[in-house]
């Protein structure tokens, strides 16, 4: 069944059974295809087709110098608007949005938009995500089997059929497009694990690390067979990742995105070929796994030097030379009376207290301050004491919420300094999450300020 639909006037042309449509005045020579993403079987199947054409027309370039006669430009999009129903309005919305176009280009990727708000259009090559596979192998002591456990519209997802497609292997799905699903991915870890011939990697989000723990079990026995679970590393806190390791689970902390073709620093140590300066106290990066380009327009955030192209994240980190400190974004750092405070710090010491499932810092405005430090702190056990103890009291009145709140502003202060220690903490059942499972700041930080408007939070 075709996943894509020509745009109109358009005569629509076929490969593996995809319709492709011509682009529009960006590039007439070049076909998009849209796929879908998700991870139902029938999608990741049919992006796995996709990306395999991909690398068939690579592979034969790198062995015999033929360049391609046909240029495809991989799009993978959410599996809603790749269906035949809704497919030739997506092809048309995302046509419209390419301002410019590098022949080298054969992947378009979609950030999520989580931090800035605005979510980009990323030109990768295929050669650039092949590097970073080939990396990550190397990195992981050789090719294997990935279980996509990902959305593949995502550069995490996308990157486990790339690494399947470079490892001649083929990919053990585990569906979570319902929500957090531990049977699926128990059956998948096994079949990895089984498979000897193979080595088997699988590659989450915290949130999913963090429900597979709780799930425990089968599972978490599984989990520790695979040669390797890959997380991204930024927003896994230390408690998390202890325990993962306490119960035997190989667990591998990335930190990348969509402009690096995925995770590109590995515990704190650059892939082969990755190259990681500070400038100022953010994070730059070099090598040969960086996008192109925005191709919706945006300025290329690129430094050229000597004929290396480095690309100046908006992160903030402590590179020595060796290993790297990710600090969160740049732009987040909170100044509070001249004191700058990095969230991520004072995240993971939250993290590792008591009945503490989940957990984000985001600055508030304030008239004396300039900003105040806020945590949402997603805690179902916590909330439950505080409106047994009277969920209609304003939460300076709460005398549960209140003890919480001076252990967690204790807890911070005695490791970080009472500076860092946050003015202002809103005790909630779970944090939103964007699709991919990431915490959404923006949503998050309204969700805070709505909850200080009407007391329900608790303000030093």
């Amino acid at each position: 069944m075709p996943v894509c639909a020509p745009g109109i006037g358009q005569a629509p042309s076929y490969v593996n059974g995809f319709v492709m449509t011509s682009m529009n005045a960006a590039d007439s020579a070049a076909q998009l295809l849209i796929v879908p993403g998700g991870t139902t079987p029938g999608a990741v199947t049919m992006t796995y087709s996709a990306v395999h054409k991909l690398w068939e027309l690579y592979e034969r370039f790198e062995k015999t110098g033929v360049q391609r006669q046909q240029r495809i430009i991989l799009a993978p999009r959410e599996a809603s608007e790749a269906m035949p129903a809704r497919a030739a309005q997506t092809n048309a919305a995302l046509q419209k949005r390419i301002k410019q176009l590098p022949g080298s280009v054969d992947v378009i990727l979609e950030t999520s938009g989580s931090t800035t708000g605005n979510p980009r259009l990323v030109g990768l090559s295929f050669g650039a995500l092949v590097a970073s596979a080939r990396a990550t192998h190397e990195a992981l002591g050789g090719p294997g089997r990935w279980i996509v456990a990902l959305p593949v519209h995502h550069v995490a997802g996308l990157q486990t059929l790339i690494r399947t497609c470079v490892a001649e292997a083929s990919p053990i799905i585990a569906d979570m497009s319902a929500g957090f699903d531990e049977e699926a991915l128990t059956v998948a870890c096994r079949t990895g694990a089984d498979d000897g011939d193979n080595r088997a990697y699988l590659s989450l989000v915290p949130k999913q690390l963090h429900d597979a723990l709780e799930a425990g079990g089968e599972l978490v026995e599984q989990l520790a067979r695979l040669d390797a679970v890959l997380v991204g590393g930024a927003g896994t806190s230390s408690n998390l990742l202890d325990r993962a390791r306490a119960a035997g689970i190989n667990v591998v902390t990335t930190y990348g995105m969509s402009e690096t073709g995925g995770g590109c620093v590995y515990n704190d140590t650059p892939l082969p070929g990755v190259q990681i300066r500070t400038v100022d106290g953010r994070i730059h990066i070099a090598g040969p796994v960086l996008m192109d380009g925005y191709v919706d327009g945006f300025d290329r955030p690129f430094d050229v030097e000597d004929g290396q192209r480095w690309l100046r994240t908006s992160d903030a980190g402590e590179w020595d030379g060796h290993r790297l400190q990710v600090l969160g974004r740049a732009d987040d750092v909170i100044v509070s009376g001249a004191v700058n405070v990095a969230p991520t710090r004072v995240a993971d010491v939250i993290a590792a207290a008591k009945d503490v499932s989940d957990v984000a810092v985001v600055a508030l405005p304030d008239e004396k301050w300039g900003q105040v430090v806020a945590a949402a702190i997603a805690s179902p056990c916590i909330r439950a004491k505080i409106d047994e103890a009277g969920a209609d009291l304003p939460a300076h009145e709460n005398e549960v919420y209140a003890k919480f709140a001076k252990q967690i502003r204790d807890l911070v202060g005695e490791q970080l300094g009472r500076d860092h220690a946050p003015r202002v903490i809103a005790v909630v059942n779970e944090l939103a999450v964007t699709p991919l499972g990431k915490v959404d700041r923006h949503a998050v930080g309204a969700m805070v300020a709505n909850l200080v408007a009407s007391e329900a939070a608790w303000v030093r």
